[in-house]
């Protein structure tokens, strides 16, 4: 009886360390979609942030003209 007892408890726990093994292995291959998404989400915030200091440059620029043809009306 006794080693009936240990084959069942041997077997029991080989199935929980396989089912662990195949959470294990899902977790990580979503870990890493969610990493590409990630560094894809980055990469694009990066190229925003680009085009965002450029548009601010742009803007200042134009508030810079734009004060400076006030002023020589101002001063007409």
């Amino acid at each position: 009886m006794n080693d009936k007892v240990a084959e069942t408890l041997a077997i029991n726990t080989g199935n929980m360390i396989a089912s662990l093994n195949v959470q294990v292995a899902k977790l990580q291959v979503a870990l890493k979609e969610q990493k590409q998404v990630n560094d894809s989400l980055k990469e694009e915030n990066d190229k925003l942030k680009i085009e965002n200091a450029a548009l601010r440059k742009k803007v200042k620029a134009n508030e810079s003209s734009a004060n400076s043809t006030n002023n020589q009306q101002d001063n007409k």
